[in-house]
């Protein structure tokens, strides 16, 4: 298989994912003036600064809160702190990376751990967990940073308005140090550069990659392949604008308007949108997104907002539906990572579902470890399976099927924390029979510490 992006064998149940993440955006996306307009009665200025609460929710079916805020003042904030109340009885039992928590009562608060600036304008998504199983709207949420003395306004728990998901989160590339619901940052490298395998054939992150490959969702970009006709390259676009103007070298602004447009077809229609023509009237689209990236003035910006809708629409999720189903080990978790980038969050849990069928789980308790003597082996086993049967069983999918293979081989070898060198030398052929055709990634070596090369020979094998 060629050096060419593989985003064509991602389609369908990704595009149903994204329908509804993308709604909040056109809210705010018919411009940002008429978002203002709304919140403005929401706002409480102080001495310094100033924030809006533009999301809060709670999904209680997979544990997991969404705290939206933006910074409506007049200086940056350089290290927020959050707090907000929970129902009686309720326990917050996550640090998302970078953050640490305590919690008094009802009252949970958190602070972080390393610096975060949030600018002027700009917005931050913050992500956390409880015990709780029942949705919620937590009560009471607070900001405070030293720029902003020890107040901060509640700006309202609006649970539906998404008014910008951007901001600067310099922790979400998975640096050094740190954990992430179980997933050390050099296991979350290590995850994420096998997936980067499949869609670059390559470890290392593209980040300036741009192209429409002509798989009727218009020009696929970036990281995780974002695309502007189905709701998610908006997202990294409109966290961009939060954070650079076009005045400040911003290249990619002035496409919002077509973006808006696309985005309301892809919204009202619910299918993806094929037409570049409005961003191609603007401008080359392709040309400024990677200028965008290889411009080292721009490029943290644009890196930190692939990151984080990277990470809001498909990493964040995955660590919650994990820690619903009781999957702790770095190895499930990468392999629900890579299911959720190829297939979107709903396609990743139809596979959880079939696999808990599968075992015995018609009922789908969770967590399901545990559950009649279920081990995570034995979950995970089945859960490889049921997607690989989803990829053979599509004529474009199939040339994919290699995909699962390398983690039913770590799976076999059990190296679950990822602890020794990862190679892609496996196909699914050499798992599950030879009736699976060859894909043809080219074979890498990944290391504990997300370094990689490409080794000089190799024996495909699963075990």
């Amino acid at each position: 298989m060629s050096n060419r992006r593989y985003e064509a064998l991602r389609k369908g149940y990704r595009q149903l994912a994204l329908i509804g993440a993308a709604t909040t955006l056109v809210a705010c996306g018919a411009g940002n003036s008429g978002f203002e307009e709304q919140q403005d009665s929401l706002r409480q200025e102080l001495a310094t600064c100033s924030y809006t609460i533009t999301t809060n929710t709670y999904d209680g079916p997979n544990y997991w809160g969404t705290i939206v805020f933006k910074n409506t003042g007049t200086s940056a904030m350089t290290s927020p702190k959050i707090s907000f109340n929970v129902p009686s009885g309720i326990i917050c039992d996550y640090d998302y990376e970078g953050w640490t928590h305590t919690q008094s009562g009802t009252t949970c608060t958190y602070s972080r751990v390393s610096s975060l600036t949030v600018g002027v304008n700009a917005s931050y998504t913050f992500y956390y967990s409880t015990t709780s199983n029942a949705s919620f709207t937590a009560t009471n949420v607070q900001i405070s940073d030293p720029s902003c003395g020890t107040g901060g306004n509640d700006g309202g728990t609006d649970g539906g308005t998404d008014g910008g998901t951007g901001g600067n989160d310099g922790g979400t590339d998975g640096g050094t140090g740190g954990t992430d619901g179980g997933m050390t940052a050099n296991q979350k490298k290590v995850a994420e550069a096998i997936t980067s395998i499949w869609e670059n054939n390559t470890p290392v992150i593209d980040y300036a990659y741009s192209e429409n490959i002509k798989d009727g969702r218009g020009y696929t970009n970036g990281r995780a392949g974002f695309c502007t006709g189905t709701g998610d390259a908006i997202q990294v676009i409109e966290c961009y604008v939060n954070l650079r103007s076009a005045s400040n070298g911003n290249l990619m602004a002035k496409y919002m308007p077509g973006l808006i447009t696309i985005n309301n077809r892809f919204l009202s229609t619910g299918q993806s949108q094929a037409s570049t023509s409005e961003l191609d009237v603007i401008g080359n689209w392709t040309a400024d997104w990677a200028a965008s990236y290889n411009n080292t003035t721009t490029r943290a910006d644009f890196k930190s907002c692939q990151d984080q809708v990277n990470d809001r629409l498909y990493y964040s999720p995955m660590l919650a539906t994990a820690k619903k189903w009781g999957l702790t080990t770095a190895l499930t978790k990468a392999a629900l990572y890579d299911a959720f980038i190829n297939h979107g969050e709903y396609g990743a849990k139809e596979f959880i579902r079939a696999a808990n069928t599968a075992l015995g789980n018609s009922g789908q308790v969770a967590p399901v470890i545990g559950y009649n003597g279920i081990t995570e082996s034995a979950w995970l086993q089945k859960f490889l399976e049921k997607r690989r049967d989803t990829l053979a069983a599509d004529s474009t999918w199939i040339e994919a099927i290699d995909r699962v293979a390398i983690y039913e081989k770590l799976r076999r070898k059990g190296n679950w924390d990822l602890s020794t060198a990862v190679r892609n030398d496996v196909r699914a052929r050499d798992c599950w029979g030879s009736s699976y055709p060859f894909s043809g990634y080219t074979v890498r070596q990944i290391n504990p510490d997300g370094t990689w090369s490409t080794p000089s020979s190799y024996t495909y094998s699963c075990n």
